[in-house]
């Protein structure tokens, strides 16, 4: 028999069938592990100390009936064995979970056929425990599958919504499939409002100048099955009554047996690339103008004194002087756009060194006021008993209050007055120039940071690089602070720069000493 290691429990009270139950293992040389129980709360006991391959129980017992056993199983076979059985108690045994029911008789005949059903009776637990293993593992293996498409899809959402780029997808015959942000704003769309539509029907390409319609690439990979590129400059997207200048490039999208079954189309919107075109044209127009102009001067000058041998000593050396003046005007505006191009591309370390704004203010007040005292101006310098240093590079603090304060002194009248000056204010340090000058128009304000703006003054005509204010508001910025002004024509302006004492992480990464109160 296939009994080898089998553990069987026998709960059984009759000594005469406990007998007959070792009988049949020895004559039958049954190789069961087995243990006898007298009563149902032995048998618990047991079952609370060891687990077993079948259980068989007399139904009737002192202290109770098979019942109470099998209501405490869930996984181990039982079988019912009574000799006061009838039809109705073994269908309510089968029922409630039993295994099988044997019909005990005097001559204990059912013993012959017991090895078989335990036989059964554990080859049937064996194959219910390899089912639900089965289940238990497919369960598992399905949850952690869809968690791993969930993750996936999570991840090419977030990396489709993440592209700069529209992208749009169109099965094989162009009705929309997928959209993205990009696209929806290139499109002027929603996907929920266009998804299963044709292309053509949402927007189209055009010859920015003809305004000719331009083949969309979606048509040519649909008709060749191969990658198509718009090498037109000049294309345009229209939709919705928007127009954006693209450039746009289509795939097919294959299946397993290489047929199109959609086309993925990239949308680069090339207005970022337009302006910042613009912007060198402009700035290029701005420095040729600005280089040309000192130039002209230094030239008609130098071309006077060469072409006129019999030219005055002193015009000759009033010609000098204006050359001379030219020349420092080209110098600074050379000086300005090297700073300007080195504070924009990010090519100084900001957070060098502990610097204390206080002596930086003194040493720059001081530096003009020859400058000032010329045209009659005051400078006066605010102090504190105690300054906090800040995080900072000395060169370019030094140079945004050098260019406040000259600022503030080319554009003040004579025997006027310009303060200069600092105070704490939320954690940080306010730099702050005032003057008694001419003002500046309200609408004027927001363009005074631009490279190159100078107020228009009508009869009035103020020698500088329009770089000045450019340079102030860049090392503002790169310190982690901003720039206010407040200015009312004919009474002055008042510049207010808002620096960060330091920012902790970037000073412990810094390497820089601690910044101290003096």
């Amino acid at each position: 028999m296939e009994a080898a290691g089998w553990k069987v429990l026998l709960i059984e009270d009759d000594k005469i069938d406990q007998q007959a139950f070792k009988r049949l293992i020895r004559d039958e040389n049954l190789d069961y592990n087995y243990t006898l129980a007298g009563t149902i709360a032995e048998a618990k006991s047991i079952l609370d100390r060891e687990e077993f391959d079948v259980i068989i129980a007399d139904y009737l017992l002192r202290d109770g009936t098979a019942f109470d056993i099998l209501d405490s199983l869930r996984d181990t076979p039982v079988i019912f064995a009574t000799g006061a059985g009838n039809e109705k108690l073994a269908v309510k045994a089968m029922k409630a979970g039993a295994y099988d029911y044997l019909i005990k008789n005097p001559e204990r005949s059912y013993l012959a056929v017991l090895p078989l059903i335990i036989k059964n009776a554990v080859n049937h637990a064996n194959m219910q425990k390899e089912v639900k293993s089965y289940h238990e593992n497919l369960e598992g293996l399905v949850k952690e599958r869809t968690e791993q498409l969930e993750a996936e899809k999570e991840l090419l959402s977030v990396t489709f919504a993440s592209i700069t780029d529209g992208i749009i997808v169109v099965d094989a015959n162009k009705r929309i499939v997928l959209f993205n942000k990009v696209a929806e704003i290139l499109a002027g769309v929603k996907l929920e409002d266009v998804k299963g539509k044709e292309i053509d029907d949402i927007f189209r390409l055009v010859h920015e100048r003809s305004r000719e319609i331009v083949k969309n690439p979606i048509d040519l990979v649909l008709a060749s099955g191969d990658v198509q590129t718009t090498i037109e400059p000049d294309i345009i997207i229209i939709g919705n009554g928007r127009e954006y200048p693209v450039s746009a490039a289509a795939a097919p999208i294959r299946k397993p047996h290489g047929q199109i079954g959609g086309v993925v189309m990239l949308l680069h919107n090339l207005s970022q690339e337009r302006e910042i075109d613009r912007i060198k044209r402009d700035f290029v127009s701005s420095v040729s103008h600005e280089l040309r102009t000192p130039l002209t001067s230094i030239k008609a000058y130098v071309e006077t004194i060469l072409r006129d041998r019999n030219m005055s000593e002193q015009t000759k050396h009033e010609f000098l002087l204006a050359v001379d003046d030219e020349s420092k005007r080209l110098t600074e505006l050379v000086n300005g756009l090297l700073e300007i191009a080195q504070l924009e591309s990010g090519g100084i370390n900001v957070l060098k060194q502990c610097v204390d704004i206080q002596v930086v203010i003194k040493q720059v007040a001081s530096s003009l006021q020859q400058a000032a005292k010329s045209r009659k101006i005051k400078i006066q310098v605010d102090t504190f008993e105690t300054t906090q240093q800040l995080l900072g590079n000395e060169s370019k603090i030094r140079s945004l209050i050098s260019n406040l304060v000259n600022n503030a002194i080319k554009f003040t009248p004579e025997g006027g007055m310009v303060r200069v000056g600092m105070q704490y204010q939320h954690g940080g340090i306010v730099i702050y120039v005032s003057d008694t000058g001419i003002g500046i128009p309200k609408e004027e304000i927001p363009k005074i940071f631009d490279r190159f703006y100078r107020v228009h003054r009508s009869g009035r005509q103020i020698h500088g690089t329009g770089l000045g204010l450019a340079i102030v508001n860049e090392v503002a910025v790169i310190h982690g602070g901003r720039v206010e002004v407040e200015s009312e024509l004919g009474q002055g302006t008042t510049f207010k720069v808002f620096l960060p004492l330091f920012d902790r992480n970037e000073f412990e990464t810094s390497g820089a000493k601690k910044c101290t109160a003096n």
